[in-house]
């Protein structure tokens, strides 16, 4: 009897860019990055959750559509926000849905779904920097560091653009 031969498959990941989103500067503001990413967002009919990707400097790497869900939800997941953001090297994600409905206050699951990434984030070495819920109006928006309810009080937006000044947390 032939004893069977068994290997392990090597596998290779790969980012394949769809189109390019021109930003030749850092995101410093939730105003700048509506700017960006607005025409992505226009005349959408259902809810769709994005990740822009970012560097330590706040340079935008990236944006990717994670989810598409329907009129009044969209179901995310960490594995599912962070795989570009970790494919892409990327040290800040801001996260992106819309609120086809017009109405930009945050649901308390849009508040529960932004303290699971960012504790994802936080263990994966990303910060979550912002959570943006866009309208279907252009322009309107909603940030919910703005508002307060996200977990970094202490760190404004300028604090983030010095982000890769600081000091790794833990060296082991």
């Amino acid at each position: 009897m032939e004893s069977e031969k068994r290997g392990l498959d090597l596998v290779r990941v790969r980012m394949i860019p769809d189109r390019t989103l021109f930003s030749s500067k850092p995101v410093s503001n939730p105003e700048e990055a509506v700017n960006l990413i607005i025409r992505e967002f226009r005349d959408l009919d259902r809810e769709v959750f994005m990740v822009m990707n970012l560097t330590c400097h706040m340079q935008v790497i990236n944006l990717d559509i994670c989810s598409v869900g329907t009129l009044t939800y969209t179901v995310v997941h960490p594995r599912d926000i962070f795989k570009t953001s970790i494919l892409s090297n990327a040290a800040n994600v801001m996260l992106i849905h819309n609120h086809p409905s017009g109405e930009l206050e945050p649901s308390q699951e849009d508040l529960d779904m932004t303290e699971r990434m960012v504790s994802a984030g936080r263990v994966l070495g990303i910060d979550v920097v912002d959570h943006l819920i866009i309208g279907p109006k252009d322009m309107s928006y909603t940030s919910l560091r703005e508002r307060g309810v996200m977990e970094f009080p202490e760190k404004g937006w300028k604090e983030l653009e010095q982000a890769a000044d600081r000091q790794p947390e833990h060296i082991l």
